[in-house]
């Protein structure tokens, strides 16, 4: 017969711990991860409206093609007012916006975001 000291494995208040740290970043994952991705949507037509772009465009028609690109992705969490043309060395589209989520009982998050691209 085995000696009870060598019997090792995980108790049930083990697994429920466990289970339970396992969900709640579950459930982090699912409340920041379509943030992120409404994020790489944005970068992608802020890219994809300076590839089209012309030198002589106005600001206007270039946040008009950003807009109609945002609508095609399904992104709401930012609006073409957010963007702005810069000019420098060169003109650049820039958009600052700031993401304020709920996320469990009164706590929430908020994440900054700031993205720069060469016209």
């Amino acid at each position: 017969m085995k000696s009870l000291k060598k019997i090792q494995g995980l108790t049930l208040f083990g697994f429920i711990f466990v289970l339970g740290v396992l969900g709640f970043f579950a459930f982090a994952g699912m409340q920041i991860g379509p943030v992120y991705m409404d994020h790489m949507s944005v970068v992608q037509a802020m890219e994809t409206a300076a590839a089209e772009s012309s030198p002589n465009d106005s600001p206007g028609k270039i946040k008009d093609r950003i807009s109609k690109l945002l609508y095609i992705s399904y992104v709401d969490q930012v609006s073409a007012k957010d963007f702005k043309v810069v000019r420098g060395n060169g003109r650049e589209l820039q958009v600052k916006y700031t993401v304020e989520k709920d996320f469990l009982f009164n706590l929430g998050f908020i994440m900054k975001f700031e993205e720069r691209v060469s016209l």
